[in-house]
């Protein structure tokens, strides 16, 4: 870094705790490298020279453990989709949403403290980010915030994917209605508590196709640090390995959803906020309600995001997913009804969808090139 400095570079920290944080950020440096070459990056992760950063063009000699970063004073920036990142005072520190809002009403006081700079994804996000500095009374410390947008959807909104190709792509007939479950993560929700049973549920339907694409983080790998809290211990890829004998079965561990959000007709989720972008493209979503998470994992995971309680969660727009725009069942066994429904009748919430979208996204397809615009403001460049 120090000679970065010499060059007069400006030095930028990706912090990429996770590998599944990667679509959040790499599209941000793409869009920056185009409008700048005076920029010098590192990346502080678990998973030094892992091969997902070639894609960043970043030499494992400018990769380095998280820890590190509090302590590198030379850093103009610090950029997480981490709100437990922790960068050095000395640096700006700029915090990107790795999802929409849901499961709680606000950040945590000291991780929200350790970012001087919030870019927002949506109105939904303002509203949330604003009730966080209101709620700990931080108006004063000049928190600055930026509506950038979801630098992920880019490519989705954009138009980018096709649905016909990407079935064809995944070896599924582009002819049939196809289900997408993309259930969260957390200990409690669908997955963890009853998952198999979901799939086998919908597996019972006729005629569909059913993509499974798990929340990116039960995906970690067994030997990162985060392994058992994320997972539960359990390697998915292998676990639903026994549903592969299904023809119109495909379950797709990839980091990025964005291409099965474009080939779906419908989505069974339970509290993720991948339904908000499938809301944003005016798509039936189906909640399936886990008594298991209101009742325990929100207490134990979540009490100190703010006034957090399962009445909020289930039901304030801040939290809840999109559940009001949507089906909710109250178990498997209703999956199936609810998810012919959808097919047969894709309109029936519609309006509440579109009329709900207003809150879910600012700069539809440039929010790239928006937060680096930000960036490039922020260096002087």
């Amino acid at each position: 870094m120090i000679i970065d400095r010499l060059k007069g570079k400006k030095i930028i920290i990706l912090d990429i705790e996770e590998l599944t944080f990667i679509p959040y950020i790499f599209p941000i440096v793409e869009s920056l490298k185009k409008k700048s070459s005076g920029i010098s990056y590192y990346i502080a992760t678990h998973y030094k020279g892992h091969d997902e950063f070639r894609k960043f063009k970043i030499p494992a000699n400018r990769q380095f453990g998280v820890n590190l970063s509090r302590n590198i004073s030379e850093a103009d920036i610090f950029l997480s989709p981490h709100i437990y990142g922790v960068g050095n005072k000395n640096s700006i520190r700029i915090h990107i949403n790795h999802n929409q809002p849901v499961k709680y009403e606000s950040y945590q006081k000291n991780d929200f403290e350790n970012f001087d700079i919030h870019f927002l994804t949506s109105p939904l996000h303002r509203q949330q980010t604003e009730n966080t500095i209101k709620k700990y009374k931080l108006e004063a410390q000049n928190i600055k915030l930026y509506e950038t947008g979801y630098a992920k959807s880019d490519d989705l909104l954009s138009g980018k994917f096709c649905r016909n190709e990407i079935l064809k792509e995944l070896n599924l007939d582009p002819l049939l209605k196809t289900v997408l479950y993309a259930p969260s993560w957390d200990e409690g929700l669908s997955l963890r508590a009853f998952g198999e049973k979901v799939i086998g549920e919908i597996l019972k339907i006729k005629n569909i196709n059913l993509i499974v694409k798990l929340h990116p983080i039960s995906y970690c790998p067994e030997d990162g640090p985060n392994y058992e809290f994320y997972t539960g211990g359990i390697n998915w890829i292998e676990k639903l390995k026994r549903f592969e004998s299904n023809e119109n079965f495909r379950h797709v561990p990839s980091n990025n959803i964005d291409p099965l959000l474009e080939a779906s007709d419908v989505m069974v989720t339970d509290l993720s906020s991948v339904a908000l972008e499938f809301i944003i493209l005016d798509k039936p979503v189906i909640y399936i309600d886990c008594p298991e998470f209101f009742e325990k994992t929100l207490k134990k995971t979540y009490s100190n995001f703010g006034n957090t309680t399962a009445e909020f969660v289930k039901n304030d727009p801040k939290a809840n997913a999109g559940r009001h725009v949507g089906l909710v069942v109250n178990e498997t066994g209703q999956l199936k009804q609810a998810i012919v429904r959808s097919l047969e009748n894709p309109e029936e919430f519609s309006d509440k969808r579109k009329e709900f979208s207003k809150m879910l996204i600012y700069n539809p397809g440039k929010a790239a090139d928006t937060a680096a615009s930000v960036i490039m403001e922020i260096l002087k460049i």
